[in-house]
């Protein structure tokens, strides 16, 4: 088993680490929405685990990353455990990443529709919410969440939305798992304290 920490901020015992302590230290990234470097810096770290199981701890590091990293062990054909650390039982929990990309018809280039991950994170947001609230029994019930996911996406099914970021890394990757099943392609928004602005992550693209 091949055990690697996310980012090196936080330093931990393990096989190596993916992406530097300091996200401006990955090749290629100029500027926080350059994410094609990123992307291309998780496929060069992980192309020596093609076809492995691989366990991840999330240690620290930035949504982007952990997105990015998802998206090269897709193409990698790595099976991929995320470990989350739960600070009330002091131990990390795993959750699986079955996503994989999606391609829909070419008439669904641009979203069907805009949600939120979780309600209420950023105030000007008024989208219909995936997540209205996690209560704190269930932030690390990964079925549960993928199960309210299915509810608020089924109707989407085959088709391509977009997402605003806000919530917890372990939501973001139940609703991967979630629109994987109902073949829907995502596109995360991120927001960009520097410019004041939301920009994209295709999982389906760069």
């Amino acid at each position: 088993m091949v055990y690697l920490a996310l980012t090196k901020m936080r330093r931990i015992e393990c096989d190596g680490y993916i992406f530097p302590e300091d996200y401006y230290d990955i090749p290629g990234v100029n500027d926080f929405q350059d994410l094609k470097a990123v992307k291309e810096y998780s496929l060069k770290k992980l192309e020596c685990y093609r076809g492995e199981k691989v366990d991840v701890c999330l240690n620290g590091g930035m949504t982007v990353e952990i997105l990015a990293m998802i998206q090269a062990a897709a193409e990698l054909k790595i099976e991929l455990i995320l470990w989350h650390y739960d600070r009330e039982k002091e131990d990390y929990m795993d959750q699986k990443v079955n996503w994989k990309p999606v391609h829909v018809s070419d008439e669904d280039k641009e979203p069907v529709a805009t949600v939120v991950l979780c309600k209420g994170r950023h105030w000007s947001q008024r989208e219909k919410a995936i997540f209205d609230t996690i209560p704190a029994e269930r932030i690390f019930d990964f079925k549960w969440q993928e199960e309210e996911a299915d509810q608020c996406l089924r109707d989407f099914k085959g088709r391509r939305i977009a997402i605003y970021v806000s919530g917890l890394t372990s939501a973001a990757v139940s609703v991967l798992n979630a629109a994987w099943r109902e073949q829907i392609s995502v596109t995360w928004l991120h927001y960009d304290y520097d410019k004041e602005d939301y920009f994209p992550q295709c999982m389906d693209g760069v």
